[in-house]
């Protein structure tokens, strides 16, 4: 069978048009973020080339199983630790409790499974407070072939995987939290605050969830349910001035 070209931004057959995020790009929404927010510590899941740790200056904790830094993202940071490990390992091993008891800032940008996104989530949220902001990356695809849980280099050159379902995912089960779907460019960005790190409500249910959205393609979800779902939020609604629109991440 003939594999279909790529198209970054076509839509789905039967719909009209694929939702973009057409924001700034992510690596500025995620500095400016950076600034207003001013953590004291900084989590971060998939560092790969650091471009994204670059734009802080906080201390962090940066995760990655195959690190490809190759520029200056130390700065002026006074503690930066590295963790050459799965996420899963690195959240097993209570790293973070022997350097922190709280982490203000997290961004997750791991694999791009939504179990794996799920479970970082999951372990995340144990170690934040109620002020804590959890930054998660892809949840807009740009394509169909983008959207989908294998990449074929062939078929699409970016990749954003399954996680867009934590879009649904948290919309259902966490209710609670305060979320919104940015428009940063190329994929998206959810701003996740009111966290709590006693709920167990996505811990409970893992199993059931990875059961009922693993087989789900984009194409069956819809492309109108999943805009209605995502209520994407332009980034310069959100940021105003010097602050974070209050009630924005509702």
């Amino acid at each position: 069978m003939a594999k279909p070209h790529q198209d970054r931004g076509s839509a789905m057959p039967g719909t009209d048009e694929w939702l973009r995020a057409s924001g700034p790009h992510y690596l500025d929404v995620i500095e400016r973020l950076q600034r207003l927010l001013d953590p004291d510590w900084y989590l971060e899941i998939g560092t790969g080339r650091g471009n994204s740790l670059a734009r802080g200056t906080g201390k962090a904790i940066c995760v990655d199983p195959d690190f490809r830094v190759k520029q200056d993202v130390i700065g002026h940071r006074a503690e930066l630790h590295f963790y050459r490990q799965t996420s899963d390992d690195f959240f097993a091993s209570g790293a973070v409790k022997r350097l922190t008891d709280r982490i203000d800032l997290t961004f997750i940008d791991g694999m791009h499974l939504f179990e794996n996104v799920l479970r970082d989530f999951i372990n995340t949220e144990k170690l934040c407070h109620r002020d804590s902001v959890v930054l998660l990356h892809d949840l807009v695809p740009f394509s169909a072939p983008a959207a989908t849980r294998e990449w074929d280099p062939e078929v699409t050159k970016g990749w954003s995987g399954d996680v867009w379902k934590m879009i649904l995912i948290l919309r259902t089960y966490r209710p609670d939290l305060d979320f919104t779907v940015l428009d940063p460019r190329p994929s998206g960005l959810g701003l996740v605050s009111g966290l709590d790190p006693e709920n167990r409500v996505l811990d409970e249910a893992f199993d059931e969830i990875v059961t009922a959205y693993r087989d789900l393609t984009i194409e069956d979800y819809g492309l109108t349910a999943f805009r209605e779902m995502a209520r994407m939020t332009p980034v310069m609604d959100v940021l105003v001035g010097d602050a974070i629109a209050e009630g924005a991440a509702r």
